[in-house]
Formats: structure tokens, C-alpha cells, sequence
């Protein structure tokens, strides 16, 4: 099968300038994986990135393009020199920005940017994993250096990023506090939050102090107000 059905974008713009239409099936390179789309996960300004329509350092105009960088499938076809995944095996994971995405029947992806899908999750979640999971990891784990027995604030708690943040720091074994609004507060506990502050009727910085990690989700005023709550030294 040379051929497969996929949404893909001809010219620069949103998503009027997309269309469903018969497009070439790819052909997986060295160290690549073809994955069999089962769902695929869309960033709603995706179509706004120079990313999405460029080609990897090079800057050019890359059309057409096909949107949707995560993915959760399963592997129908091994590149060369591809030894950790064999065919049938459930993988998800986020595709480079400058690489065609997930919204076709079939995308090539680097291996190495795969992990097996989760057996107790549906492709349908798995697919809404990787890149509000990575950001929150990258933002306490790789750039904050968090630790077992940290006070996290995370700002946004109950958001896309907000809410991986919370249950990551916790299985860390952080402490946390989360700002998000009151109809969320519930939510956010069972995400095991131990203190949440209702953002539009507390000033959090009446409520927390002496935090050891700070991620921000939510920006301006609320960034420059989450520094009162740090303590000395304390990653930001």
C-alpha cells in the first residue's frame, strides 16, 4: 500500500487551510519507526508555529504538512537499524515540531522519540500524554531539579500542564500547593494536592511560603507575584 488517507495543510494559515485527501504513505528511514495511527492529539495553536510548516534547521517552507505531533498507535513497519520495537508493539509519543504529525493513517517517527503506550490506558489518552507530561517534567524535573521532600506551587493546577504537574511532583514525593479555580479544587486534591488556593478570591502569596519550586503555567502578574514565595535559594 502505497498510499493513505491524511489531513494535511497546502498552504500557511489555521484550519480552514486544511484538507482530508489521499496522500503518500511514508517510508519509515534509518533508525525510524512507522507507526499505525490509532490517535492522534492536536496543541490548539499548533497551526501557528513556524515549526509546523518548516523544515528542521533549515527555516524553508515545508507543505503540505500534516498537523497533530502526538501520536499513540502501533508499530507497522521498522526502519534499518531499529532494534527496541518490533511490529505489533503499542507505542506512543510526541514527534519533532518539524516532522509531519498524527493525523493521518500512518507516520514516521524516530525511535527514539517512542515509549511503549501504557496497558492501562486507551490510545485516545494516550495520545493526550506526551507533551503536557514532558513540559511538566522538563519544567520540575529537568530545569527545577525537584526532590523528594520539596514544597511545589503550581500555578494553574487544574490546566493541561498544570494537572500532570501536580501528580508528578507528588509521586516525586513533593509537597504541593495548587493555585486553580474553586470549582476545580476537588479535582485537583484527588490529583493529590495537599493545600489548593482559589486563584480569583486568594492572593496565593497570602497563603503559601518558603516553596522550594515554583512552575507557572499562567504567566505576567502571577510570575512576578509567585517570587515573593520562594525561599532563599529556592529554584525558579
Amino acid at each position: 500500500m502505497d498510499t493513505m488517507h491524511a489531513v494535511r495543510g497546502h498552504r500557511w494559515g489555521g484550519p480552514e487551510q486544511l484538507t482530508y485527501e489521499i496522500a503518500p504513505r511514508p517510508v519509515p528511514g534509518r533508525g525510524e519507526v512507522l507507526v499505525g495511527v490509532r490517535s492522534a492529539s492536536i496543541t490548539p495553536d499548533e497551526l501557528d508555529w513556524d515549526a509546523a510548516w518548516t523544515g528542521s534547521g533549515s527555516g524553508s517552507e515545508r507543505v503540505p504538512v500534516v498537523p497533530s505531533k502526538e501520536v499513540s498507535g502501533v508499530v507497522a513497519e521498522l526502519g534499518p537499524e531499529v532494534s527496541d520495537w518490533d511490529v505489533g508493539d503499542e507505542v506512543y509519543g510526541l514527534i519533532p515540531f518539524t516532522r509531519d504529525g498524527a493525523a493521518a493513517q500512518f507516520v514516521a517517527v524516530p525511535a527514539a522519540v517512542l515509549a511503549a503506550k501504557p496497558a492501562r490506558l486507551d490510545h485516545d489518552h494516550a495520545a493526550a500524554l506526551p507533551l503536557a507530561g514532558l513540559t511538566a517534567w522538563q519544567g520540575l524535573v529537568v530545569h527545577g531539579g525537584l526532590r523528594s521532600g520539596a514544597r511545589v506551587l503550581v500555578q494553574g493546577g487544574a490546566g493541561g500542564v498544570g494537572s500532570f504537574a501536580v501528580q508528578v511532583a507528588v509521586a516525586l514525593g513533593a509537597s504541593v500547593t495548587a493555585a486553580a479555580d474553586a470549582e476545580a479544587a476537588d479535582f485537583v486534591r484527588e490529583l493529590g494536592a495537599e493545600q489548593v488556593v482559589d486563584h480569583r478570591s486568594e492572593r496565593f502569596e497570602e497563603q503559601v511560603e518558603d516553596v522550594d519550586l515554583v512552575l507557572d503555567t499562567v504567566g505576567g502578574d502571577t510570575q512576578e507575584r509567585s517570587r515573593k514565595v520562594l525561599r532563599p535559594g529556592a529554584a525558579w
